[in-house]
């Protein structure tokens, strides 16, 4: 194989074109929008008052606390040491972003190796390049917000955590305490942070010490393509039974969430409550519906990542929910939906945001809310199914079972049980709906869904060998499959540029929007407006 069509260097075109790319953005951005834009709006000015030492200045609009600035306090201070007479701009307060970006691409790879999740080395559109394309994380950075900052931290701390796990001694510890000052870092970004940081991660390492100390084995924990909906509450019960005998141990276990919970509990007495700045705005509501729109969210940007469920259609429809738990979890939603639909003032008030739309569009007539149930529904089967990984023809009795790998483990319901439970404690107490909210649990779930590495011819002639002697007649060909399920097996395949290619174009046409299709409030004229996420 030539140096030049091998994966590293093809890797390499493709991560310069993503560069190249976000380059274009970050400048059309700075020529084209050169004043600060909605909540650049806070945040410049609060990063320009530290910059000048002004540390007690404080903007009360602002709602989370002040990370991302002094964050970028500390880069613009080493550009300050190596520039005679350096004074930040919009630009340099926008650059901590791009830095960001490629701050999150190394940290991805390096949570990767960490937790030596099933890669394929011969993979040239690794998973890492469609995160840092990901529409929500690459629009964001050109602009001084405070996402990529929060995402980064959140990666970060997980990455201490799970070089923990595997530690011993003094170099446990070591990570441990890496791991309690990123989730430091990490809340003084977003206060949300706290459910990754401290929940999440405190929830994975109680798997992780009940399934060292009691086996996996012994516990009632089955891989998410084997499992029934009857299988959840049924774990809950043995994990449950299982931490209850060990609590001494993990009390020792989980002594840096045990401090992150600690330290925003203070804050959380300090502060009089969870937001900052705005308080009138934010307050936090029951708003259960969180737990219903992020399904559809997820299958709309990442709608390629579902195509491995669809390998083997006849074990696809295995894994579907029985009508029984259906209906139970429609009646659920659809009680949901009527009981605690809320719609916050600044999403019906702000037409320069896509969730605006999508309200007026469910507002239009009364059924509406409830039709989306349905979806919502098929949604969250998808989402939740491809964490099983992709679907394969079922094995025969003489052949060794196939296991779906995530690290060294298959994805099982207790991950599930950690995800949702995680996810919702971050959604359900806003009122408001907005894409940014739904980036960490996105990412977490991109993260853990299986990589489909399709089978190579050499393979696929063995397991047709094999299904030939095995039915005992050898000279007949096995039935071909079915156009469409050839379809779908090629499409699986080509499962990663579908995903990078389906956001580069999300990117294009959101981007171009934004920079070239302002428009003008009749109570503000002569100020563009822009369409954003």
């Amino acid at each position: 194989m030539s140096y030049f069509t091998s994966p590293e260097f093809l890797r390499v075109l493709v991560l310069g074109l993503i560069t190249s790319l976000h380059m274009t953005w970050r400048r059309l951005v700075n020529q084209l929008v050169p004043v600060p834009y909605l909540d650049e709006f806070f945040h410049v000015p609060q990063a320009q008052a530290y910059w000048l030492g002004k540390w007690t200045q404080w903007d009360p609009k602002i709602t989370t606390p002040p990370g991302l600035y002094i964050f970028s306090y500390m880069v613009n201070s080493v550009r300050d040491f190596v520039s005679l007479d350096f004074k930040p701009s919009l630009n340099e307060w926008r650059s901590t972003n791009v830095l960001l970006l490629y701050m999150l691409l190394v940290a991805l790879y390096i949570l990767t190796a960490v937790e030596r999740k099933t890669v394929s080395h011969e993979s040239i559109l690794q998973r890492e390049f469609s995160i840092i394309l990901f529409p929500l994380i690459f629009f964001f950075s050109a602009l001084y917000y405070t996402d990529l900052f929060s995402v980064f931290t959140v990666v970060l701390a997980q990455i201490f955590w799970s070089a923990g796990t595997s530690a011993k001694g003094s170099s446990k510890f070591l990570y441990q305490a890496l791991h309690l000052a990123a989730g430091l870092v990490s809340l003084a970004t977003r206060q949300t942070n706290i459910f990754w940081v401290a929940v999440y991660l405190g929830g994975l390492q109680v798997l992780e010490s009940v399934r060292r100390e009691i086996g996996v084995e012994k516990l009632h924990d089955p891989p998410v393509s084997e499992a029934y909906f009857e299988d959840v509450p049924t774990t809950s019960i043995s994990l449950g039974q299982s931490a209850f005998i060990l609590v001494p141990r993990l009390l020792l276990d989980l002594w840096p969430q045990l401090s992150l919970l600690g330290a925003f509990a203070g804050f959380v007495a300090w502060n009089g409550g969870v937001v900052l700045g705005d308080k009138d705005n934010h307050i936090a509501t029951l708003h259960l519906p969180q737990m219903l729109y992020i399904w559809p969210l997820i299958v709309f940007f990442s709608w390629p990542v579902l195509l491995p469920q669809f390998v083997h259609l006849p074990t696809f429809r295995q894994r579907l929910p029985r009508l029984s738990t259906t209906l139970v979890i429609l009646t659920l939603m659809l009680v949901t939906v009527n009981l605690n639909t809320i719609i916050h003032p600044f999403t019906l008030a702000d037409n320069r945001h896509y969730t605006f739309y999508v309200f007026r569009i469910l507002r239009q007539h009364w059924l509406l809310k409830y039709v989306a149930v349905p979806v919502y529904y098929v949604c969250a089967c998808l989402v939740l199914g491809a964490l099983g990984g992709p679907t394969t023809e079922p094995r025969r009795p003489h052949q060794s079972p196939s296991r779906v790998l995530y690290g060294d483990e298959t994805v099982r319901v207790s991950w599930v049980l950690v995800w949702f439970v995680t996810t919702s404690l971050s959604l359900v107490s806003a009122p408001l709906v907005e894409p940014r909210y739904f980036l960490i649990p996105w990412l977490t779930w991109r993260m853990a869904v299986p990589e489909y590495i399709p089978q190579s011819s050499n393979e696929e002639s063995k397991a047709v060998s094999e299904k030939k002697s095995s039915s005992g007649h050898g000279p007949l060909a096995p039935r071909s499959p079915t156009s469409l399920q050839a379809i779908l097996r090629v499409a699986a395949s080509y499962s990663n540029a579908i995903e990078l290619t389906w956001y580069a174009m999300i990117n294009l046409v959101t981007c171009y929007v934004f920079l070239y299709r302002g428009f003008e409030w009749p109570q503000e004229p002569g100020s563009v407006q822009r369409f954003m996420w």
